[in-house]
């Protein structure tokens, strides 16, 4: 199966010759439509602290990378940038003064320094 999102469209299509599906988001109800946002910011964002163990982070994964990257997130989703992936395109959408902002996020949410977390989105960065 996969999955696609053209327009306020989701088009799920398969394998198979089973017919593909869409689902119209302008067709939701209301209360549907408040509870939807929400709900998807809270699995984006937590999704997010999806941490692989790796050679780089020592094969641990700790609350506090968790909690860093989750804050990484709301720094960008609170941005007024309409860029929904914060990566993986090719092409860096990051401003100095985002960036800034993000360390600065990081920093009152975890009590380090802007330069120390400033040096951690730029060794995670360079990884």
């Amino acid at each position: 199966m996969k999955k696609q999102i053209i327009g306020s469209l989701v088009r799920f299509t398969f394998d198979d010759n089973v017919p593909a599906l869409e689902f119209d988001c302008n067709k939701l109800s209301e209360a549907n439509r408040t509870y939807a946002v929400p709900f998807g910011m809270c699995h984006r964002l937590g999704d997010m602290a999806a941490i692989q163990k790796s050679e780089s982070n020592s094969f641990k994964v700790t609350e506090q990378m968790r909690h860093n990257e989750i804050a990484a997130g709301i720094a960008h989703y609170e941005n007024p940038s309409a860029d929904w992936n914060m990566k993986g395109t090719g092409q860096s959408h990051v401003t100095a003064k985002s960036l800034k902002a993000a360390a600065e996020l990081i920093s009152e949410l975890t009590g380090c320094s802007v330069e120390e977390a400033m040096k951690d989105i730029q060794a995670k960065a360079a990884a």
